[in-house]
């Protein structure tokens, strides 16, 4: 239906009702706003064909026509209206009657209405016969006390579906949407619904029953869809004779078996009653990943979905589903080891981030590249028990593995530097490489207890007149051995042979 907000009434287009809407037990109640109503019939649902409203009015004034909206609306006797939202407990309700709804397109009604916010506004139209033939609702408005509130509300045609039963058997009979619930005790039931809405009726037969078809507007055994005024006849049996039909649920899987007529919900209702010499539809649906493998028993088998059993005697069907196949994986750990940090990453795929998380599960037979980073001040050693090398690690992980990555802090360098003095020739090299002076006379060493030997060797006519100075003084003419602990120096000094 449509509504929409109107800014200006016409009160000498028809009748104008003041109704006092009391009652309403609300915290408002003593507060009221008057809000007229303007009340438009549409014309596209009472007519096959849309008249527009320029039209319909230019019709009120050719002599010996009657207007299209006139006709349609003539039937209008008593208009209702109903004012309901918080606070107010119960829906407060005016009933305004109308003797000349055909005066103008447009039918005027005021009423004073409980102020408040999240108002719903419904109105009903109904013939002589106080049958409802039109509807409307506004809702949300918000109703504040002043100056009267215009508003207007298009009203639309309802059509009645009618359910009635019939037989030595009960059931119920609902509808989608909601309007008729013809319960086990009811005989005839009337639902009103907008034009253009389409209406299911849903059978279900109590138990001992069969739906055995529709009659009057819908016929079969499905269910049961009108669109219009209907009448529909709905048949419930009790069976002369009735057989059981048993679903029993096999396999490791997971899945539903319903049938075509109520009775089987499997699981929750596997073995239902059905009239006998009928036949009964049932379908297979897997769920949880299942797979449904087929039916077996009553005659029906192999893996189709669905399932036919004639019912000449009791019957029992078994449905197989089996369960997914589970995935084989397989655990990657990585083992980090050595004086120094840093991390190993999974970069092909998901799973290792080790930091923090040092083990994941990957299927069995995938492959699995890991990264190795070193943090700062450390150094990538490399891998062991399974990668060796430097470089990125692969592993197939074809069982549960652990990768050793090696770490180390990096040494701190100090300097050894050495010279040579004196008017006569020499070398002085040391035990660990490096030194060999007067070409190479400084070399790096690793910081800490390591120590080096520095050896001299005059040349020629010449001696070694021995250490001057630093570490190296107190070791005379001999070699000097000197703690790399910082950095640190050394003076040889070579004379001539005789002083020459």
């Amino acid at each position: 239906m449509n509504t929409r907000p109107k800014t200006i009434f016409h009160p000498a287009l028809g009748l104008v009702l003041m109704a006092l809407l009391a009652g309403c037990g609300s915290e408002n109640n003593a507060q009221t706003v008057r809000v007229n109503l303007s009340l438009v019939v549409n014309s596209q649902h009472v007519q096959h064909g849309p008249v527009s409203r320029f039209f319909a009015w230019i019709e009120r004034w050719f002599p010996g026509a009657t207007p299209a909206w006139a006709q349609s609306v003539s039937e209008i006797a008593t208009i209702q209206v109903q004012v309901s939202g918080p606070g107010i407990p119960a829906p407060a309700t005016s009933t305004v009657p109308v003797s000349n709804p055909t005066s103008g397109q447009e039918i005027p009604v005021s009423i004073q209405a409980p102020v408040g916010p999240n108002r719903t506004i419904t109105v009903v139209a109904s013939n002589a016969a106080n049958q409802k033939i039109f509807g409307g609702t506004l809702a949300g408005v918000t109703l504040t006390a002043g100056a009267p509130i215009d508003l207007e509300i298009t009203l639309v045609r309802l059509f009645t579906v009618t359910v009635q039963k019939q037989g030595d058997g009960s059931g119920t009979v609902t509808s989608t949407p909601i309007g008729i619930d013809c319960g086990s005790t009811c005989s005839s039931q009337a639902g009103q619904f907008e034009e253009g809405t389409t209406v299911s009726l849903n059978p279900v037969p109590a138990p001992g029953s069969a739906f055995v078809g529709w009659s009057g507007d819908c016929s079969g055994t499905a269910p049961c869809r009108v669109a219009g005024n209907a009448t529909v006849i709905a048949g419930f049996n009790v069976p002369t004779s009735t057989d059981r039909l048993t679903v029993t649920l096999g396999g490791d899987g997971a899945g539903a078996v319903t049938s075509d007529s109520s009775g089987i919900s499997c699981p929750g209702t596997c073995a239902a009653d059905f009239a006998t010499g009928t036949i009964v539809t049932l379908t297979a649906t897997p769920t949880n990943g299942s797979t449904f493998i087929g039916f077996s028993g009553a005659g029906c088998s192999g893996p189709a979905s669905s399932c036919t059993v004639a019912m000449n005697g009791d019957q029992a069907v078994t449905a197989t589903f089996t369960a997914a196949i589970p995935i084989p994986m397989s655990t990657l750990a990585v083992s980090r080891v050595g004086s120094g940090s840093g991390t190993v990453t999974s970069t092909n795929q998901a799973g290792i981030n080790c930091g923090s998380t040092c083990s994941a599960s990957f299927p069995t037979g995938s492959l699995v590249t890991l990264t190795a980073t070193p943090a700062t001040g450390s150094t990538f050693i490399g891998w062991s028990n399974g990668c060796t090398g430097t470089g990125s690690c692969d592993v197939t992980l074809n069982a549960d593995q652990t990768i050793v990555a090696q770490f180390d802090l990096v040494p701190q360098m100090v300097t050894l530097s050495v010279n040579t003095s004196g008017p006569g020739d020499g070398t002085v090299t040391s035990d660990q490489g490096g030194i060999s002076c007067p070409n190479a006379c400084s070399a790096s060493f690793i910081q800490g207890t390591t120590v080096v030997t520095l050896i001299p060797t005059p040349v020629g006519n010449s001696i070694f007149a021995g250490w001057r100075g630093g570490p190296c003084e107190a070791f005379g003419t001999g070699p000097c051995m000197i703690t790399m602990d910082d950095n640190r120096s050394a003076n040889a000094r070579f004379e001539r042979f005789g002083g020459g």
